[in-house]
């Protein structure tokens, strides 16, 4: 999965607005800011939540001036900390965390920039992000807990195992292992080609004529392309289907057209945070910070291993989305660009000390909802299979 795959399966749409590339895309992905009710602190050990909400919602600062919204839907055992993808928050999870919760202690953390926690001009990177969870962790003295990332949340939970050794018992990649998340050199990815590309050409100006660079930049002009033709291949010709006025009448409404997108429902507190909801009850326009979601996207890292214990789940074939263009010649495109660059991904993982690695047929970018009993199944059998040695500490 690469910066396009990723950018296509996340499209939201509001007001018959249609993007018209990728990063445009994620202009539309915002987050409506609503009033939290504080809720007491439940008692330890607290039963999973019933009606699809958090337990308990606070605040965790994890540096000054920047505050981290925690959920927590209960549960009891081994700590679980979810993760949502790009222009998401932690709500997304508020359906599936509460199953999930029957069975283990069950957390989420919406990242900075995104849905009630701060939003910081910068902080973006995946070393700093990474930081933010550790934070969070160490604040609610939660000691070994499994990480479950969905989508670019992948690139995070590289980054604890790489700059926090030993701190995650184990990481759990929900359709997450895309080229942020482990590096393909031979592939290559238009985002981090992108970065590198900005700083060879940085390079250039301050060294016109020095030969490595030249030669540098030359080497990663040529990997741009390739990988800005795949691109090209996989969204060109998309027509997304607009809302109609009727699906933006209530939440209800709109939750059964982005079915479509997400392959089940999105939770109604999600869409509360993404978008502005009218005293009448109607869908309006997305709100927040675009800003945030691209400055993940372009701070990527490249890593090359990863030393956690994980499992990695890949929707793969992935199962067509509405805005996919019907051209047969560019859907062939689509697949042959898919084929190429997810089966080289789920290769890299399969080479990883201590992976498994489960691969999920016509599922869609949100397996978690629309798989969510086998996704579920998947969880708790790599889980259950970890050992006791991975104990934890119960949240304050």
């Amino acid at each position: 999965m690469n910066a396009a795959d990723y950018l296509t399966s996340e499209r939201l749409f509001t007001n018959g607005k249609s993007p018209k590339n990728c990063m445009a895309i994620h202009r539309l992905i915002r987050w409506a800011v609503f009033a939290l009710i504080a809720w007491a602190m439940p008692p330890l050990h607290a039963s999973p939540s019933q009606d699809g909400t958090a337990l308990r919602t606070q605040f965790v600062t994890v540096e000054p001036g920047i505050k981290l919204e925690f959920l927590d839907w209960g549960g009891t055992g081994r700590f679980l900390v979810l993760l949502a993808g790009g222009g998401n928050t932690a709500h997304v999870f508020d359906s599936f965390a509460p199953k999930l919760a029957t069975y283990y202690h069950v957390i989420g953390i919406t990242r900075r920039g995104f849905g009630l926690s701060s939003v910081p001009q910068n902080g973006y990177g995946p070393h700093r992000l990474a930081d933010d969870v550790v934070a969070v962790l160490d604040a609610m003295h939660i000691s070994n807990p499994v990480l479950v990332g969905h989508s670019i949340a992948g690139e995070e939970l590289s980054a604890v195992s790489k700059y926090h050794p030993g701190r995650a018992a184990a990481l759990i990649y929900l359709d997450a292992g895309g080229s942020f998340a482990l590096y393909n050199p031979e592939h290559g990815d238009y985002t981090p080609a992108l970065a590198e590309l900005r700083d060879d050409l940085s390079s250039l100006q301050k060294s016109l004529y020095d030969d490595a660079v030249i030669s540098k930049t030359s080497t990663d002009l040529a990997l741009f392309q390739k990988n800005l033709a795949e691109v090209r291949h996989e969204v060109e010709g998309a027509n997304p289907p607009f809302p109609q006025p009727g699906d933006l009448q209530s939440i209800s409404a709109f939750q059964r057209y982005m079915k479509g997108f997400y392959g089940g429902i999105i939770p109604e507190s999600e869409v509360r945070q993404l978008y502005r909801i009218d005293q009448n009850g109607r869908v309006g326009e997305w709100i927040g910070h675009a800003f945030a979601n691209q400055s993940v996207i372009l701070e990527e890292e490249r890593f090359t291993s990863i030393d956690t214990p994980l499992l990695a789940i890949f929707s793969y074939p992935s199962a067509p989305y509405p805005s996919q263009t019907k051209d047969p010649k560019k859907v062939a495109a689509y697949r042959v660009a898919e084929k190429t660059r997810k089966e080289a991904q789920i290769a890299m993982f399969r080479k990883q000390p201590h992976a498994k690695v489960f691969v999920m047929p016509n599922a869609t970018h949100y397996i978690f909802l629309s798989r969510e009993a086998e996704v579920i199944s998947q969880i708790c059998s790599f889980v259950d299979g970890l050992g006791d040695k991975e104990a934890t500490v119960r949240a304050k």
